[in-house]
């Protein structure tokens, strides 16, 4: 500048010098910052004015004035552009900063979640996902996408659900919320939820923006928790029948004894020196009966003893309670409670586990047997009832005439490890709630009002009627 400075005081060059001056402000904000530049400008103002002022201190000239405006002018509007254009500059540089940033921390997310996203075009098919989607996918991130690419690593069985959803894609149909598994090359087994929204841009072209997540961990521990929940259940189950010991040995016993009685009736019809065939054959008949009787008592015992997974078929729910009254029945004749059922007639079949629902059964009527224990003698009842709700859902209620249940304990008598017996593990209700919410209904307590002169306490719970496919 200093340079210029002398130029233009000893040389008789006019706006030249003007324009050198543009020439630093603008050389100054690719080397400076924004004060920099402003510093830059100031001095060639000054050093523009201070030469006016040496080589024009004798005479006034009009056309030198001119000049030196607007040589000023030029150096300020040039330096407001620079300022302008560093501005803008610096702004875009900062979106681009915060871009990248977004970018990095969405890809850090996406891994930590195992979350990742694609669009796809249709009816074109064009596809795109991040790097996240196709780590879960199995692929390079480098790979193009396709649907071909997706399909080939879906497990087999779940094919058609991922090319259905692709169907529905291309015809831009509607949103897509599918659940499938993955079968990498590797062997490795994924689980994965995809769900995907269409948009439409302002030509009308749709485009589906969405999320794939690896489930996997979630689904492993559902399958965990199922497991943990059907060995509890068959623990449950195996000590419920230690309690039941006498009970099976009575229901066991009777038809083997029933058994005995007529075959030495048999014998005794067929020895005679005329042998009464008739008489004979009415007490083998007997005997079958009591046979298929006593077989039916041991196959439910197995049923009930032996620990797998749960079967859903539709299901008689009277039935269910009949054979499960008749396992206590052995109970109820030693507490001498008196049972009254009340069995609707014509119900619809309910889609469940016989042994699981069972259990329900035989755990709610022994908790009532246990809880009428010290009631004076005939005032023990027993009332099992079932109906058809206003909801459409198949109703069953266990009613005892017990003392009923403590205020302070019905809100937690559903919970794990808590009993009002004194050696109750405080197991029994739990299971009973996760086996009837797993067969889709929801169970309850009912007490009588507190002015009611009715005692006791009444378990309900409901179980949707089977829909047949």
């Amino acid at each position: 500048m200093l340079l210029i400075f002398a130029i233009d005081t000893l040389s008789p060059l006019d706006m030249a010098i003007a324009v050198m001056y543009v020439v630093v402000v603008l050389l100054s904000a690719g080397i400076w910052a924004r004060r920099g530049v402003i510093l830059a400008s100031a001095a060639c103002l000054a050093l523009t004015m201070l030469s006016y002022g040496v080589t024009h201190t004798d005479a006034f000239s009009a056309a030198a004035s001119g000049r030196l405006l607007v040589g000023l002018l030029a150096i300020v509007v040039t330096s407001l552009l620079v300022l302008r254009g560093q501005a803008a500059t610096n702004e875009l540089l900062a979106r681009e900063d915060a871009l990248r940033r977004s970018e990095a921390f969405l890809a850090g997310t996406q891994r930590i979640s195992k979350t990742g996203s694609f669009s796809f075009k249709a009816p074109s098919g064009a596809m795109f996902w991040s790097d996240e989607a196709a780590r879960i996918y199995g692929y390079p991130l480098d790979v193009e996408p396709t649907m071909a690419r997706v399909l080939a690593h879906t497990a087999p069985e779940d094919r058609h659900i991922v090319q259905a959803a692709i169907d529905q894609s291309l015809r831009c149909e509607g949103d897509i919320d599918i659940r499938h598994r993955l079968l990498l090359p590797d062997g490795e087994l994924k689980y994965v939820h995809v769900l995907s929204r269409p948009r439409y841009n302002k030509d009308g072209d749709c485009e589906y923006l969405g999320a794939l997540t690896d489930v996997t961990a979630a689904v492993l521990a559902e399958q965990a928790l199922h497991r943990s929940q059907v060995q509890l259940a068959h623990a449950t189950r195996v000590t419920m029948l230690g309690e039941l010991a006498a009970s099976i040995a009575h229901e066991v016993n009777q038809p083997l004894a029933a058994i005995s009685t007529n075959g030495e009736a048999c014998l005794r019809w067929l020895n005679r020196p005329k042998p009464e065939l008739d008489e004979a054959r009415a007490t083998v008949t007997s005997i079958l009966e009591s046979s298929a009787r006593a077989t039916g008592v041991i196959k439910r015992i197995r049923a009930l003893a032996r620990r797998s997974d749960p079967t859903y078929t539709g299901l008689d729910l009277n039935a269910v309670v009949e054979e499960s009254v008749d396992m206590v029945r052995r109970e109820l004749n030693n507490h001498h409670v008196a049972l009254m059922l009340g069995l609707a007639p014509g119900l619809a079949p309910v889609h469940g586990d016989r042994v699981q629902l069972q259990q329900v059964f035989i755990n709610l009527l022994m908790n009532a047997i246990q809880a009428m224990g010290t009631c004076a003698p005939g005032q023990a009842v027993l009332t099992v009832q079932t109906q058809r709700n206003a909801d459409g859902a198949l109703q069953v209620s266990v009613s005892d005439s017990g003392p009923g249940i403590p205020a302070s304990a019905v809100p937690r008598l559903f919970e794990a490890f808590y009993s009002t017996k004194e050696d109750g593990m405080g197991m029994g209700l739990p299971i009973c709630r996760s086996i009837i919410e797993t067969h889709g209904g929801r169970i309850w307590v009912r007490e009588p009002a507190p002015d009611s002169p009715v005692t006791g306490a009444t378990i309900l719970f409901t179980l949707p009627v089977h829909e047949p496919d």
